[in-house]
Parts: structure tokens; C-alpha cells; sequence
């Protein structure tokens, strides 16, 4: 049996906080691929990863990247479609030290970014999003706008968990911030290496699909079945060794993705990361007015919302999955009208994919159906959305597959 989960538009105070010190009087200089802040402790095995050979350099970076104890890093990602760019960006700080990191990320996206690739990334065509998040260990902290932080866990139930893993995935293993480039550098191969002004050098890598995914949006990484295909990926050391810039372009991924019918409106998909000020002081604060929550303890699986009633997306995870149930008003921005169980046997060569065409109708048989107050405020107006996941079943004999899956209909309402 598969299952694949689907978000798209039908018809139509954690305990650690962290801050730089000096950052914003611009004391610290950013390191670049010749320039020198290495701490007198951590350059000792730093110097070993030139003494390895050429095409285990990268990797040997990877696997002392913890030994600049802090950095500062910048990570973007860049979507391309026939309706323009879309940029997502993150900046903040590590701590290896503390397996801690805080980070704000920032999307932007064009109006004429198709609606059905945005909402298969989770974006918004038109709109600029902040978003705020901290991590200690393998907790991850989101701060919904005028609100409290909000703490998932890997601890947590495990349905719950599951539905957040996205996020939770932040919690990296190579860096306290997780799906970026420095996850796919301890298993990275060299082709060949140029010199960069100032004693750094510069790598043309390859690494394998499956381990690329893990530098992947969530929303990208769960279509990635398998292997899928070897990815180059660009790697720049300074003179001692540190990891300073990593950037990759994902296009033979995404073709692979759209032979089989997955973000066919994607043409692009670049993701870069920067790090800098190796070394540099790093202050953990924790303000008695920072206050947390358990994120288990306050968001609701939306196919246990009630038709009828709304709820608040603002939850890090950039899907509806899990959200707040609110009241209809001012922090609301979906709306309920109808949940589907989709049970069905069918005699289909390809039955995928049923599953939602039979949400779809049925939902839209709803959306005639309820209270006009429920479905008023639909952005755009006259659409909806379906959200769930089917499961497909295949006998042992004959041509018979089963169809089921639990599906929630609501229609957005900003």
C-alpha cells in the first residue's frame, strides 16, 4: 500500500533563545573564503582537511563543521515558474555548542506565481511572509504573529509528530538548523577543485538523490521517491577549511518529478547557503517574557475541525494539516464547510490519484450545499480547497485496488 498526501486548490518561550553579540553595531566581519577568525582551539583540525585527498575535502568539512562552535548563515531558495520567482530566505545563528539555533525566514512571492504550485509549496501568490523560529536539540519553535511560541517536539505523539515532521526536520544533524546544503557535505564527492583568492578553494561536488533530499524543502522532499538522481552541488571552503557558501541546482530532480506528474508548473529550483562569522560570540537569553506552549497541546488535526468552524494556519508548518481552531473573525483565515471519508473499490490500470478527484466532488457537492454565512468569504472567491491523503490498496489477484482516505473541504478566507 502507498500514501500520498495532497494540499491543493480544487475547481477553479523556548528554552533557548539566541542572539549575535555585535551584530547590529556591525562589530563582526563576515567571513569569506580568504578571510581569518578562526578560533586558536578549533584551527588545529581544521588544517587536517586539506591534508586529505582532493575528493574527500568537502566531506571533511562536513565533518568538522561543528568545530566553529557559532556562525552566522543565510539560506535561500528560489522557485522559478512561467508566472515569475519565488524567494525564500532565512537568516539567523548557530550554536553547536548548545545544538541550538534561531532563525527568521522570509517569503516573498509574486502575484503571478501560479495558485497551483503555491499551494503545493505551501506559498501565497502575492503576499510577503515573516516567519520566526528557534531550535534547542530536537525541538523546533514557531512565533506566530502577536502570539506565543509555539514547541513541537519529536517527543510527541507520534500521529502528532508526524503531521509536523516538515518541521521538525529543522532540528539538523550536521547544523542546529536543518534542511540546508551543510546535511548533504559529509557525504559529498569532489570532481574537481579550483583556487579562490585569499588561500580557499572551490569544489564541484556530487551527491546522491536520497541524501539531497534532506537540503530540500519539505514541501519538495516528500515527492522524492527513492534514489532519484545524482545532484552536483557547488561547495566553497575558506583558506582553513570552513565551510563559507554551498549552492545547488535541483532542475534534473524536478525533471524527474514532473515525469511523473508532480510540480509540473515548477521550471526551477536553486538552493543556496551562506555561512559567516565563524566563531563569533553568541549570547543565549532567555527573557522572562518569552512564554512557550505545546504545540500538541493547542493545534487540532483539521480533519477534526467540525464543519462550520474556522481555524488559524499560523503554525510554521505550511500546510493545514494541524492548525488553531479560532473564532470565525479577524485571526481566521480558513473555514470549514465538510469533511469526506473516501472509501471506495475500483477497477483502474492507474487508480492514482482517484482518491482526490472523488474529495473534489464531493466536497463541491457541499459547498452547495452549506450555511451561504460559511462559505461568504472564500478567497477567491468561489473556490475551496481539499485537504487530505489517500490510500491505495492492490489485491493479490485480479484488477480490483481499494480507494480510502479521509479528506477535510474549506474554503480560505485571506
Amino acid at each position: 500500500m502507498r500514501t500520498r498526501q495532497r494540499f491543493r486548490a480544487a475547481v477553479a518561550a523556548l528554552p533557548l533563545l539566541l542572539a549575535v553579540a555585535g551584530c547590529e553595531s556591525g562589530a563582526e566581519k563576515a567571513d569569506g573564503p580568504g578571510s581569518d577568525g578562526a578560533t586558536p582551539t578549533a584551527s588545529a583540525s581544521r588544517l587536517s582537511v586539506f591534508d586529505v585527498p582532493v575528493q574527500k575535502q568537502p566531506a571533511a568539512a562536513g565533518s568538522v563543521l561543528a568545530d566553529s562552535g557559532t556562525a552566522r548563515f543565510t539560506t535561500t531558495v528560489t522557485y522559478t515558474t512561467a508566472g515569475g520567482r519565488a524567494v525564500e530566505r532565512t537568516t539567523g545563528v548557530l550554536d553547536w555548542r548548545k545544538d541550538a539555533a534561531r532563525a527568521e525566514r522570509v517569503r516573498q512571492v509574486p502575484a503571478g506565481f501560479p495558485a497551483a504550485v503555491a499551494d503545493d509549496l505551501g506559498l501565497t501568490p502575492g503576499l510577503t511572509e515573516r516567519h520566526r523560529f528557534a531550535v534547542e536539540g530536537n525541538e523546533v519553535g514557531y512565533l506566530p504573529e502577536g502570539g506565543t511560541w509555539l514547541r513541537y517536539a519529536a517527543s510527541d505523539p507520534k500521529e502528532f509528530a508526524d503531521a509536523a515532521g516538515g518541521l521538525l526536520d529543522h532540528a539538523g544533524d550536521a547544523a542546529p538548523w536543518g534542511r540546508t546544503l551543510a546535511e548533504v557535505l559529509k557525504v559529498s564527492f569532489a570532481l574537481d577543485d579550483e583556487a579562490l583568492p585569499g588561500g580557499g578553494r572551490r569544489y564541484r561536488t556530487q551527491v546522491d538523490g536520497l541524501t539531497a533530499r534532506s537540503a530540500l524543502p519539505s514541501a519538495v522532499a516528500g515527492r522524492v521517491d527513492g534514489q532519484g538522481p545524482t545532484q552536483s552541488v557547488v561547495v566553497d571552503l575558506d583558506r582553513q577549511g570552513r565551510l563559507v557558501r554551498a549552492e545547488a541546482d535541483f532542475g534534473k530532480l524536478l525533471a524527474e518529478l514532473h515525469g511523473g506528474g508532480g510540480l509540473t508548473g515548477l521550471t526551477g529550483l536553486r538552493v543556496e547557503l551562506a555561512l559567516t562569522g565563524h566563531g563569533g560570540p553568541v549570547t543565549a537569553l532567555v527573557p522572562a517574557t518569552e512564554r512557550f506552549e505545546a504545540a500538541k497541546s493547542v493545534l487540532t488535526a483539521i480533519g477534526e475541525v467540525k464543519p462550520g468552524a474556522c481555524a488559524s494556519t499560523d503554525t510554521g508548518l505550511g500546510h493545514a494539516g494541524l492548525v488553531r481552531v479560532v473564532p470565525c473573525g479577524g485571526d481566521a483565515d480558513l473555514r470549514v464547510f465538510g469533511q469526506q471519508r473516501i472509501d471506495e473499490t475500483v477497477r483502474n490500470a492507474d487508480p492514482e490519484g482517484l482518491g482526490d478527484r472523488f474529495a473534489a466532488d464531493r466536497c463541491r457537492d457541499d459547498l452547495g450545499a452549506a450555511p451561504a454565512a460559511w462559505t461568504a468569504g472564500a478567497r477567491p472567491a468561489g473556490t475551496f480547497r481539499v485537504f487530505g491523503g489517500e490510500k491505495l490498496g492492490y489485491g493479490y489477484t485480479g484488477p480490483d485496488a481499494s480507494v480510502r482516505g479521509d479528506f477535510t473541504c474549506y474554503v480560505k478566507l485571506r
